[in-house]
C-alpha cells in the first residue's frame, strides 16, 4: 500500500478520499476528477465527492452504476482489515447529500438540466454518460420490439394469409413447425424476418450459428422471389469472433446444401457474405467516436451481431444509434459467458429471466417451459404481445436455445459446463474426477500430471514447427487449433507466459538446433492484438510464421486459401501457443487446456471458468487446485446495471 500512497498525492480539498487511496480502492484518476469538481463547485460536501469517486470507479470494474448499500462489495477488490474499516458515510446522510447537490442531476428531465457529472435515481448512482447510454439502449430496444421493420411482415398478422412464401421457405430450411414441440431455431428465424428485433440466446453448440445461416438463406431467398437484393451486415466485437462466425456459417451452408435445402444462387450469395468487427462496421475514429450514427446511419436492411455478451453498454448505444429504425436487428450470444471488459452486462440484461440459471445450471422457469429445453414440455399457445410487452418490452423477442447439437447434452463438456453455470462445485469436481475421457483435472501441485500435459502441448508445438519448416502451412494452421492453453492470467504461475516458456523449452529439447529466442522463427504462431487496417487484420486474427521465397512471413487463414504478411509489417502481435480466457471468446478448439492461478485470486469467477470450458469441442483439461475451482464456481460476476429492470421489471 505504501507505493499507492507515494504515487498518488491527495489534495487538501479531497482529503475524504485519502483512506480509500491508501487502501487501494481509488487511484490518481478518481482523485484528479474529484479535485477538479471540488474547485469548480466550492462547498461540495465530502459525501458528494466520495460519491463521484465511487461512480467513476464503478465502470472500471464493469459496473454501469453503483447501488450505495452495496458499494463496498462492488468497488473494493479485496476483503481484509484495512478495507473492512474504511469510513463509508452513513447511508441516509449520503443519500440526502446527493439529493441536494448541484453536481447531481435528477433522472427525470436530466437532459434539460445543466450538465452535471452524476445522476442519482434514489437507488442507483451513475456517471451521467452511462445513465444516458442505459436509457438510450432501453428506449431504442423497446421501440424496435414494438414496431415492425419496414417491408417485413407484421408479426401480429396471420402468417398463412400474409406470407405463405415465408412458411414454405422456412419449411424447406428448418422443416415444418410443430406447435406441440416447436423448433425454436425456426421460430427465431421467423421472428427476425417478421419483426424489427430478435435476441437469440444459447450456450455453445445450441445452433445459434445454424440459425443465423438459415435465417440469411431465408432472407436471400425471399428477396430473390421479389426480384430484390437484401443488404446484410454481420458483425462481432472482435476479429476472432467475426472470423469464427463466417467459418461456422460456411459450414452451415455446406450442411444445408447437402440436405438440398439451398438453391445454388443463395448458397453462392452466402459464401460471399463477410463479417467484420463492430468498430469497423461503425467506422470507429480513434479518440473521436464513430462515423456512423443516426445522422449517417448504416445502409443495411438486416444487421446480425454475434457474441453479443462481449458488447459493452456504450458500444451497444452507438450500434443502436447507427442501425436504421426500420432495419432488422438480430443480437446473438451466450448470456452466461464473460461480459465485456468495459462497463455493462448487456446480453444478460437483454435476456432477462432466461439469463438466470436454475440450480442445475439450466435457464430459468420461462426457458424450462420451452420444448427445446425440456422435450417433454408442451408449448403454450402464442399470447398477444399487448399484455406482457407493456410491462416487459422484450417479451416474445427473446428466444433461448438450449439443446446442444455440438456434443450432446450428456457429453462430459456439456455436463461440466452446466455444473459450472449452475454454481455446483461438487458436481463439477465429480465430473472432473470420474476418469471420463472428455473432462480431466490436473492439480497444479501434481508435478507428474503437469509434466505429462506439457509433453502433450510440446508434441503439438513440434508438429506445428515441422509443418512450417516443410512448407505445409495449412497442416500447421490446423494443428494449432487442435489443442490450446487458455490461461486465466498472464504473469502468475500457470499463467500464459509460464506455459509459453514451458512449451518453448520443450521445443528446444525436442529439436536441439532450434532456438525460440529469435524474434521470428518458422513455426511461431502469432495472434494479432490490435486492429490493423493497413494489413486488413483484426484484433484476434491468428497466423503461423513461415519462410517463403527467402523471406519470413506470417500465413493467415483467408478464404479460399492463405494470405501472407511480411513480419516487418506486423507490430501488434504476440506468440500464440496459448491465450488468455478473455481473448478466447469466439474461439473453439478440439482440446482446451484451462489453466487457473493459485487461489485466492480476484480474477477467478464462474463466468471465466464457464467461458473457458465451453471453448472445447471434444476434450477439456482443467489445471488448478480444488480450492481454485471452487472459488471460481462460487463467485458469479455481479455487475451493477439498471438495464434489466428497465426491460424486465418485477423479474
Amino acid at each position: 500500500m505504501t507505493s499507492t500512497v507515494t504515487a498518488t498525492v491527495v489534495p487538501a480539498e479531497v482529503q475524504v478520499l485519502r483512506p480509500f487511496v491508501v487502501a487501494g480502492v481509488f487511484d490518481a484518476g478518481e482523485v484528479q476528477l474529484c479535485a477538479t469538481f471540488a474547485r469548480l463547485q466550492p462547498g461540495c460536501t465530502d459525501e458528494v465527492l466520495l460519491a463521484l469517486a465511487v461512480a467513476a470507479r464503478g465502470p472500471r470494474r464493469g459496473h454501469v452504476c453503483v447501488e450505495l448499500p452495496d458499494v463496498a462489495t462492488l468497488i473494493v477488490d479485496r476483503r481484509d482489515e484495512e478495507t473492512l474499516e474504511l469510513p463509508w458515510p452513513d447511508l441516509r446522510r449520503w443519500e440526502e447529500a446527493l439529493s441536494g447537490s448541484a453536481l447531481v442531476a435528477q433522472p427525470d428531465g436530466y437532459l434539460d438540466q445543466p450538465v452535471r457529472p452524476l445522476v442519482w435515481d434514489g437507488r442507483r448512482l451513475y456517471l451521467q454518460r452511462y445513465f444516458h447510454d442505459e436509457l438510450t439502449v432501453a428506449g431504442d430496444l423497446a421501440r424496435r420490439a414494438r414496431s415492425d421493420a419496414a417491408g417485413h411482415i407484421p408479426a401480429s398478422a396471420d402468417r398463412a394469409d400474409v406470407a405463405p412464401g415465408l412458411e414454405v421457405v422456412l419449411d424447406t430450411l428448418f422443416g415444418a413447425d410443430d406447435p406441440a414441440v416447436p423448433d425454436l431455431q425456426r421460430r427465431a428465424a421467423h421472428q427476425a424476418l417478421t419483426g424489427g428485433l430478435t435476441i437469440v440466446a444459447g450456450g455453445p453448440g445450441t445452433g445459434k450459428t445454424r440459425t443465423i445461416a438459415r435465417l440469411l438463406a431465408a432472407a436471400h431467398t425471399l428477396a430473390t422471389h421479389r426480384g430484390e437484393l437484401v443488404d446484410v451486415a454481420l458483425a462481432a466485437p472482435t476479429g476472432k469472433a467475426a472470423g469464427r462466425m463466417i467459418e461456422a456459417i460456411h459450414l452451415a451452408v455446406e450442411e444445408a446444401e447437402t440436405e438440398g435445402a439451398l438453391d445454388a444462387p443463395v448458397a453462392a450469395a452466402l459464401r460471399e457474405t463477410t463479417a467484420t468487427t463492430l468498430h469497423r462496421l461503425l467506422g470507429a475514429i480513434p479518440g473521436a467516436g464513430f462515423q456512423r450514427s443516426s445522422k449517417h446511419p448504416l445502409s443495411h436492411d438486416l444487421v446480425v451481431v454475434d457474441e453479443t455478451s462481449m458488447v459493452s453498454l456504450p458500444l451497444m448505444s452507438h450500434l443502436l444509434d447507427a442501425v436504421r429504425p426500420d432495419a432488422t436487428l438480430v443480437l446473438v450470444g451466450d448470456p452466461f459467458q464473460l461480459a465485456s471488459i468495459e462497463a455493462g452486462s448487456v446480453m444478460r440484461d437483454l435476456v432477462g429471466p432466461d439469463g438466470q440459471p436454475g440450480p442445475d445450471g439450466q435457464p430459468g422457469p420461462e426457458a424450462r417451459a420451452d420444448p427445446d429445453v425440456n422435450p417433454g414440455a408442451r408449448a403454450e399457445p402464442d399470447r398477444p404481445a399487448s399484455d406482457e410487452s407493456h410491462r416487459h418490452p422484450l417479451a416474445g423477442h427473446v428466444i433461448t436455445l438450449q439443446r446442444s447439437h455440438r456434443f450432446g447434452n450428456e457429453s462430459d463438456i456439456a455436463v461440466l459446463a452446466a455444473a459450472v453455470r449452475g454454481g455446483d462445485a461438487d458436481g463439477a469436481l465429480e465430473i472432473l474426477t470420474a476418469g471420463r475421457p472428455g473432462a480431466t483435472w490436473i492439480d497444479n501441485g501434481d508435478r507428474t500430471g503437469v509434466d505429462d500435459l506439457r509433453d502433450t502441448l510440446v508434441a503439438m508445438a513440434v508438429e506445428v514447427v515441422a509443418a512450417a519448416e516443410s512448407g505445409e502451412v495449412q497442416a500447421g494452421l490446423d494443428a494449432l487449433r487442435e489443442v490450446k492453453v487458455l490461461a486465466a492470467t498472464r504473469h502468475q504461475p500457470f499463467g500464459l507466459y509460464d506455459w509459453t516458456r514451458r512449451i518453448h523449452a520443450g521445443i528446444e529439447q525436442s529439436i536441439p538446433a532450434f532456438r525460440t529466442t529469435r524474434a521470428w522463427y518458422a513455426g511461431r504462431p502469432v495472434v494479432v492484438t490490435a486492429n490493423d487496417a493497413p494489413n486488413h487484420l483484426s484484433n484476434g486474427d491468428a497466423g503461423l510464421t513461415v519462410h517463403r521465397h527467402g523471406a519470413t512471413v506470417v500465413a493467415f487463414p483467408s478464404s479460399p486459401d492463405v494470405r501472407y504478411v511480411p513480419t516487418s509489417r506486423l507490430d501488434h502481435v504476440e506468440t500464440w501457443w496459448g491465450m488468455t480466457i478473455h481473448r478466447s471468446q469466439g474461439s473453439e478448439f478440439a482440446h482446451a487446456v484451462v489453466s487457473l492461478p493459485p487461489n485466492p485470486s480476484p480474477i477467478l469467477t464462474r463466468e471465466l471458468l464457464y467461458t473457458a470450458v465451453t471453448r472445447a469441442r471434444h476434450q477439456i483439461t482443467v489445471v488448478g487446485s480444488e480450492a481454485s475451482i471452487r472459488e471460481a464456481i462460487a463467485r458469479p460476476v455481479a455487475r451493477a446495471s439498471g438495464l434489466a429492470d428497465r426491460l424486465w421489471p418485477d423479474h
